[in-house]
């Protein structure tokens, strides 16, 4: 394996982590990699500490949904087979059930249908509850004040705000790309 290759392999568990992470909010899972070199062969461990998971077809479907795609990608340029297994709290293996369910509703077109709206619609709650709603209640809080504390006139405090919110995309264009 490649220098490349290896750092991509060694950061599955957490990619995997942060792709889960946008959709439910309580990490009741902890993943980690292995590597067979004798056979080529990455095993994907994901250990579920939250019982109420296995219950969750909408979880079975995003791990089989992001092993999928890392399976064929990994296959495609590095030559190496990637395997999962789902360890239940209890040290059950549910590898044949994230084979089934999971694939079940990516392959079966009515049911994938059906559990991509779900999916689409728990991911939007996820992003309003973590990054929308916090936001608009900060400038909310922020215009409140600027107009009934310190009473400036809003037409004056929009153009603060339309100032402020400049100044952090101009802030986080210049941090980006002194980065690359």
């Amino acid at each position: 394996m490649t220098a490349y290759s290896e750092h991509y392999v060694e950061s599955l568990p957490a990619d995997l982590d942060r792709f889960l992470d946008n959709f439910f909010a309580k990490k009741g899972w902890r993943s980690e990699i292995e590597y067979d070199a004798a056979a080529a062969r990455l095993c994907l461990r994901l250990s579920l500490a939250d019982m109420r998971l296995t219950a969750d077809d909408r979880f079975f479907s995003l791990v089989e949904y992001y092993v999928r795609a890392q399976r064929i990608f990994l296959r495609e340029n590095g030559g190496v087979q990637l395997q999962c297994r789902l360890i239940a709290a209890d040290g059950t293996d549910l590898t044949p059930q994230l084979q089934s369910r999971g694939a079940t509703h990516l392959d079966d077109e009515a049911q994938g249908s059906r559990m991509r709206r779900r999916l689409a619609w728990l991911g939007f709650r996820r992003r309003f509850a973590r990054r929308l709603l916090p936001g608009s209640l900060l400038w909310g809080a922020a215009i409140g004040v600027l107009v009934l504390v310190l009473h400036i006139p809003l037409p004056i405090t929009m153009l603060l705000c339309f100032t402020a919110v400049l100044v952090q995309a101009a802030a986080i264009q210049f941090t980006f790309t002194r980065r690359r």
